[in-house]
């Protein structure tokens, strides 16, 4: 187990930004950006108007999912030469379906202090505000783009027990809620708009309700889907726990009950009768002479001597052996090597050289 053990000069602070209402930033998280030297942000414009709200004046650094790479190999050289930074995101904690993740993983293996200053979570306030169960939930993050691939992870969402969070792009809200409508469309879902805002609205119904009501209304801005689980997976899977504890149970008791010395009197019996049988039949005998005060049989024709057998065709090559004339390969074995067990790759067929063939030379002509 790997312990936290920062022993270079830099320092990085994870700080969450609002999520809507500027008012919502934490008076930690305003002396962190007061104090850093550089702060690496998502959006240059959406920063600098966080930052005029709050009358801070810093050198920004962006890091986006176009430049992820490249902008963490510059802010690694940052934290060597032992400056603070401050990684912020367009709106809410960092890292959760936004960019960072590689600075963060970078600093980590680098050694690197690392401070997560939490704030405002758009995934928290829909799920608090949907009335879904929150004892257990799952974050799902952006559906694919693609239409078969989106509908097969609604297929396997569809069965989670759990409650489902999922976020997407102002654009994409009809397309998703279509998706969604398709594989379940009775189930009960929340969607959360401009959360934290003067003009928020929220919106309760089934799947297929709530992709009637936006198809009707367009919505383009932030959301939040909150979607309750399945419950009969949850009952399903009760039962089957239920069932084969059950099933365990007896067959632990039905071993106790009955020990292995002990035999059912049906099984007495039928090793009785079978051992009568055989007493009384006994092994023919090889003298085909009748015995003594036994009638003489006439022997027929198509005996055991004059059995008719089908012709056996002779093997070109005799080298090889085939299953009809006593093949010395065990064909039902495994074969371990190839070159042991192929009879046409051991025995290669034999090369007979033809007699030279005489051509008969023309006759001449002459001319008279």
């Amino acid at each position: 187990m790997a312990e936290d053990q920062s022993t270079t000069s830099g320092l990085l602070y994870v700080v969450s930004t609002p999520i809507g209402n500027p008012d919502d930033i934490t008076l930690r998280a305003v002396a962190v950006m007061q104090t850093v030297d550089v702060i690496v942000c998502e959006s240059r414009a959406e920063a600098q108007k966080l930052l005029a709200y709050l009358s801070i004046v810093k050198e920004l650094l962006e890091l986006n999912e176009h430049n992820d790479a490249e902008a963490t190999i510059e802010c690694m050289k940052l934290l060597g030469a032992g400056k603070k930074l401050a990684l912020i995101s367009d709106a809410g904690t960092p890292v959760i379906a936004d960019p960072g993740g590689l600075l963060v993983a970078a600093a980590i293996r680098y050694g690197y202090t690392i401070h997560v200053v939490p704030g405002p979570s758009s995934i928290l306030a829909a799920l608090v505000r949907s009335g879904m169960p929150t004892e257990q939930f799952l974050y799902v993050g952006f559906l694919s783009r693609k239409r078969e691939q989106r509908q097969q992870q609604v297929r396997l969402l569809a069965l989670e027990p759990r409650t489902l969070v999922m976020l997407d792009t102002p654009y994409r809200l009809n397309t998703v809620l279509s998706t969604l409508a398709e594989e379940m469309p009775q189930r009960r879902a929340y969607v959360g708009c401009n959360l934290t805002l003067p003009n928020e609205s929220h919106h309760y119904g089934t799947l297929a309700e709530l992709h009637e009501h936006f198809t009707e209304h367009r919505f383009r801005g932030e959301y939040v889907i909150v979607i309750e689980g399945n419950p009969s997976v949850t009952r399903w899977y009760e039962q089957m726990t239920t069932a084969q504890a059950e099933s365990a149970a007896a067959a632990t008791e039905s071993t106790q009950q009955t020990p292995a010395s002990e035999a059912h009197p049906l099984d007495t019996e039928h090793e009785t009768e079978a051992s009568a049988e055989e007493e009384v039949q006994t092994p023919p005998s090889k003298d085909r002479r009748p015995q003594r005060g036994q009638p003489h049989q006439k022997r027929h024709y198509h005996s055991q001597h004059h059995q008719h057998r089908p012709h056996q065709r002779r093997e070109r090559y005799p080298s090889r052996q085939s299953p009809h004339n006593g093949n010395r390969y065990d064909y039902e074995q495994p074969i371990v090597n190839y070159t042991l067990s192929n009879p046409y790759q051991q025995h290669p067929p034999i090369q007979r050289e033809r007699p030279p063939q005489h051509t008969r030379r023309p006759k001449k002509r002459w001319r008279r």
